[in-house]
């Protein structure tokens, strides 16, 4: 029989894993990447709060946005030594959602457009709409303002929306909860803004 800490650490491991993957692809250059990223943040995480307390969660952001910026940090400077002695890197273009036959071509859709946002909004997109996170928690995990966190987002949705206005009939939207939420239906934050 489990002790109730690890039933908690796995439930909570269930739930917060994917998110965080999903938040990790973004800022790694492969999934493999993301997926060392999310298991060294969870490693730190358990080390610090081993009880797993949920309102702890958004430091299990903060953590693997800072692991994976020190990765590309590591990464930049083998690439240059690497390029210095023309050995050749293979970059990995593994599908960021994980989706159901139907929703492949929209997810790539999608994923097609985040990637023609600016790196900082496509952040702030992926931490509030896929990580749950509200503007305060992704303000504390970026160390950046609410009223910045939010603009971001704000800009954000308005380039996605135009962005994918054109292909509009190409997607297919589940009318049931997604991966992939519905970037037509976006409205402005809602959050209150001090």
């Amino acid at each position: 029989m489990e002790a109730p800490v690890n039933q908690a650490w796995k439930y909570c491991f269930d739930q917060v894993a994917p998110k965080l993957l999903l938040y990790a692809v973004q800022l790694c250059p492969t999934r493999a990447d993301a997926e060392d990223v999310v298991q060294m943040a969870f490693l730190r995480w358990w080390r610090r709060f081993p009880e797993g307390n949920e309102e702890h969660i958004p430091l299990l952001y903060a953590a693997v946005r800072t692991i994976a910026l020190d990765q590309r940090r590591s990464d930049t400077r083998r690439v240059r030594r690497e390029a210095a002695s023309e050995v050749a890197l293979p970059m990995g273009d593994a599908p960021v959602f994980d989706t159901t036959p139907e929703q492949k071509e929209t997810a790539q859709i999608v994923q097609e457009a985040l990637q023609t946002l600016p790196e900082e909004q496509r952040e702030v997109v992926t931490l509030k709409l896929w990580g749950g996170l509200t503007f305060a928690e992704i303000a504390e995990t970026t160390g950046e303002s609410i009223n910045t966190i939010s603009g971001r987002y704000r800009y954000a949705l308005n380039a996605l929306q135009k962005r994918l206005s054109p292909r509009r009939e190409e997607l297919v939207i589940e009318p049931e909860p997604s991966p992939l939420p519905n970037v037509f239906s976006f409205s402005q934050p809602k959050e209150a803004i001090p």
